[in-house]
């Protein structure tokens, strides 16, 4: 009789055990937005120029229509600010018009997200439905752009050398848009003897943010100048998860 006890107890503790980690979650999906091979999201000029802005300021959302993005386009229509998605897979070219990851992918798929992050056009997402979510996490990766400048120096940016770095920083968000917390990555760190680049798609742990509406990104670098931060601020992502 004891024996038997003893095995149910531990039967109750092992299913008490998968109980407790069995979460739902809900991921960014945006494959299948994109129906060509190496093109982009491109919005449109409806909404009109923002008043002492240079960006027409559009939204789009992923497959699931829980995460909602900001974007900015350019007056030629390209790619201003804020975020974009795109399946471009170029990992060779240096230059802004280049808006690759340098992994030439997604982590979850051919589709991912760029961004540009600036005073103009700031980075951010929020939900659907205004809803609040406890963020898990995502992956996130240097773009080319940004990758290449790092690595060899540009017009305006230097080549990065012992003591450098590249920083992302995620604020959440409440409803009403007041910062809750942040947290932040490397995506490149050359102090203290180290020589990380990131090429690879990296999770970047944001469950300390808590409860949020929304995020919004910022990046800072050891390169600035008369006019701000040298280092190119693109970055990209892909795999947000949130607990349903």
């Amino acid at each position: 009789m004891k024996k038997i006890y003893s095995l149910l107890l531990l039967t109750v503790v092992i299913l008490s055990s998968c109980d407790n980690n069995d979460e739902t979650t809900a991921v960014l999906n945006l494959n299948g937005l994109l129906s060509k091979a190496n093109t982009e999201f491109i919005g449109n000029k409806d909404a009109g120029m923002e008043d002492g802005n240079y960006y027409y300021k559009n939204t789009f959302s992923d497959q699931t229509g829980l995460f909602i993005f900001d974007n900015y386009m350019n007056e030629d229509s390209t790619f201003g600010g804020g975020f974009t998605y795109t399946n471009k897979t170029d990992i060779t070219t240096s230059g802004y018009t280049n808006i690759s990851a340098i992994t030439g992918t997604g982590k979850n798929g051919t589709t991912y997200l760029t961004s540009n992050t600036s005073s103009y056009s700031p980075s951010k997402f929020h939900f659907a439905s205004n809803a609040s979510y406890v963020i898990k996490g995502m992956y996130v990766t240097n773009s080319t752009y940004a990758y290449l400048s790092m690595k060899n120096g540009d017009a305006i940016a230097k080549k990065f050398v012992s003591g450098d770095w590249l920083k992302l920083t995620a604020t959440g968000l409440d409803q009403s848009g007041n910062t809750i917390s942040t947290a932040e990555i490397y995506l490149a760190d050359y102090r203290d003897s180290k020589t990380v680049m990131l090429n690879q798609w990296t999770w970047f742990d944001l469950s300390s943010l808590g409860t949020v509406a929304g995020v919004k990104f910022d990046m800072t670098s050891s390169d600035n100048g008369q006019w701000g931060m040298n280092t190119p601020s693109y970055f990209c992502a892909d795999g947000i998860t949130i607990e349903l």
